[in-house]
């Protein structure tokens, strides 16, 4: 009795132990607290926590969940306070057993003092995971043509490589590791002046000599090494700078991940 009157002389109503687990189970479908279970054998640090609930169906094992309980406030009416973390360890037909993770939390303690843990009653509901989409790392080289080509000039008829153009590409390469196993793209860039449509085909035939070397000297699979002309798209640098020329004419050699070539590209 003297638990109830120093509870309900607070600001806030809190419900006192045993009460509140019939109204509050009835209230806090789908998902609520059940019971505790202790495994045959074990201490009370395996204690187990039931739950039942409509949204037991939508659990599955290793699910974290939050305990929530509510408290009627005066002034803004019914508040939920966590009073535990849980994952899920089984799910079994319409119960699901979970472990406490962590019990109680620090903003809950003010209002529900000694009855901040989870207990029978409570409402339970997921813990909602942000999933970020992993980015692709992939391996992708830059060689301008200046390095790879005898003649890296625009309108040049010679669009052979190098020697040492040959020498620089087998390097960048090698260090791709597993690349001759995936898809590679090699893509030809040229600078933004001239013709577009003489760009476009510039690029194409350049990276279609790289693709080449790739597949008749460094042995990669011929069906899994594409050829792309770009023409003067993508300009790495639009500066008119001294430079900029040759930064913009390149070869760009990049694995393409297992979901872009699903796409067909």
């Amino acid at each position: 009795m003297k638990a109830f009157i120093l509870v309900a002389v607070s600001i806030w109503s809190v419900p006192a132990v045993g009460i509140a687990a019939t109204a509050a189970s009835q209230e806090l479908a789908p998902l609520h607290v059940e019971s505790f279970l202790t495994p045959s054998g074990g201490s009370a640090t395996d204690i187990l926590v039931s739950l039942r609930g409509e949204g037991v169906a939508s659990l599955l094992t290793g699910d974290l969940l939050v305990s929530e309980r509510p408290v009627l406030n005066q002034t803004v009416g019914r508040v939920r306070f966590t009073t535990g973390h849980l994952k899920v360890a089984k799910v079994d037909g319409a119960r699901a057993l979970a472990t406490i993770q962590a019990d109680g939390a620090a903003g809950s303690s003010r209002v529900l003092r000694h009855f901040n843990k989870v207990m029978a009653g409570d409402m339970v509901r997921a813990v909602a995971v942000a999933i970020k989409p992993a980015l692709a790392i992939t391996p992708e080289v830059t060689i301008d043509y200046n390095t790879l080509f005898a003649d890296p000039n625009a309108g040049s008829v010679v669009l052979e490589m190098s020697p040492s153009g040959r020498e620089a590409l087998a390097a960048a390469v090698e260090s791709m590791g597993s690349v001759r196993t995936s898809l590679v793209a090699v893509e030809g860039y040229t600078d933004p002046s001239g013709d577009s449509e003489s760009n476009q085909v510039e690029s194409y035939e350049r990276a279609m000599t790289a693709r080449r070397f790739l597949v008749e000297s460094l042995g990669f699979d011929p069906d899994r090494v594409k050829a792309f002309g770009m023409g003067e798209q993508e300009p790495v640098d639009t500066s008119n700078l001294s430079g900029s020329v040759e930064r913009n004419r390149r070869i760009v050699i990049k694995v393409i991940p297992e979901s872009l070539n699903a796409l067909g590209l």
